[in-house]
């Protein structure tokens, strides 16, 4: 209803009646970050004016399909593909596409390949993904007969790390790590990273993540971090009222309808009060249109909780929105603080976020701080937390003392 096109199903049955069909994937590049700064309708108004685009370049009976995030599905008929589909793809580079009069930067690629049959759509159409944005790069459309090989290897990888992350999360295979977050006097708190163990390998975030956000396993992963933390508190609790630890939610998490309940059972189970453990999230869910999320959100901080909003600063956020923020803490993004010393942009970046923060009476982290000169300005800014190798590497919870 929103794009106007069919979908996978309609698909299937325009295979059935033109078998000869060739499967196009159009991906657009860089879409699902400019969708969750500009919003869902972004997204759709995109595909609109893809499919304007490319219907005066497409014969009698070609179509165009919904897909799911940044892909849409094209059929050719007849000889030319690859040379069409090209001619296709430099058809939409070279144009910009506005939203609210803000041109939006989107590389396009894509990949073509045969069904015989109509057997194995869904294979196939992975493998095509896959394909495509390989080609984003280049914007050298890439035809599946002569990727066949490399393709379905890297399609193996994907299932294989995707079966490893499921068994690690059967077996308990959740490894958490701490990282310090501390004030001018080194006293603060821990963030919470997390590791997966299977196979006897450790796996690491940016292997694991991306998986689990596509496989939709974000609310499974979420509350197994969550009950594993407080296991520990549990284990090791300390007389003092203070927070201890801060843990991320994923966005997907937050647009689960009953998880805060289920967060907050879970910390009345194990008996650990909510002011010693901070929720961090993104901006997109502190800035979210998502009712689900916005309710989430603000029962956790009815029932105590401190929200501190990660990476801020990294294009969702502006002023105006920064003046209704419903949030507690709002951590600088590491991009903004690398250069902060030798970059006037950087710095006058931070300063400015400092200064309207304090408005506000949030607390404000800085992540990414490795120098003492660093470490000197930002506290000069106003920062009140820092983060980073400078005052610590992530050292397994196990390890920490209580």
């Amino acid at each position: 209803p929103l794009t106007g096109l069919p979908n996978i199903r309609a698909l299937e049955d325009y295979l059935y009646l033109h078998p000869d069909a060739k499967i196009c994937c159009l991906r657009m590049d860089n879409l699902e970050f400019l969708s969750r700064h500009y919003g869902i309708l972004m997204r759709v108004h995109c595909k609109r004016m893809i499919t304007a685009s490319l219907q005066p370049l497409m014969q009698k009976d070609e179509q165009l399909f919904q897909l799911p995030g940044s892909e849409l599905v094209l059929v050719l008929l007849g000889p030319g593909t690859a040379e069409r589909l090209q001619h296709m793809v430099d058809q939409l580079n070279s144009r910009k596409i506005f939203w609210n009069n803000t041109g939006l930067d989107i590389e396009f690629g894509a990949s073509w390949g045969e069904i015989e049959n109509g057997e194995k759509l869904h294979h196939t159409l992975g493998q095509l993904s896959w394909l495509s944005e390989q080609s984003c790069a280049t914007h050298n459309v890439l035809a599946l007969t002569n990727s066949l090989e490399t393709v379905s290897g890297q399609t193996t990888d994907r299932v294989l790390m995707l079966g490893r992350i499921k068994r690690a999360l059967d077996a308990g295979g959740i490894r958490l790590y701490a990282q310090p977050i501390q004030n001018a006097a080194g006293k603060g708190y821990h963030e919470i990273l997390t590791r997966l163990e299977s196979d006897g390998e450790i796996i690491t975030p940016d292997r694991f993540i991306p998986l689990i956000a596509q496989f939709n396993l974000s609310h499974r992963f979420d509350l197994s971090v969550v009950e594993n933390l407080l296991a520990w508190l549990r284990d090791n609790p300390v007389l003092h009222d203070k927070t201890r630890f801060s843990v991320n939610l994923m966005p997907l998490t937050l647009m689960q309808k009953e998880v805060a309940t289920e967060i907050i059972s879970l910390f009345e189970h194990y008996l650990v009060p909510p002011h010693a453990v901070v929720i961090e999230i993104t901006e997109e869910q502190a800035f979210s249109n998502s009712e689900t999320s916005i309710k989430n959100i603000q029962q956790l901080r009815d029932y105590g909780f401190r929200i501190a909003i990660d990476d801020f600063g990294t294009g969702y956020a502006n002023y105006e929105r920064l003046k209704r923020l419903q949030a507690d803490i709002i951590k600088i993004d590491g991009c903004f603080v690398k250069d902060i010393c030798s970059d006037s942009m950087d710095a006058m970046i931070v300063q400015s976020i400092c200064n309207l923060a304090k408005t506000k009476s949030l607390c404000v982290v800085a992540e990414f701080v490795e120098t003492p000169e660093q470490r000197e300005m930002l506290l000069r800014f106003g920062v009140d937390y820092l983060q980073g190798y400078l005052l610590g590497k992530p050292l397994a919870l196990s390890e920490l003392q209580a």
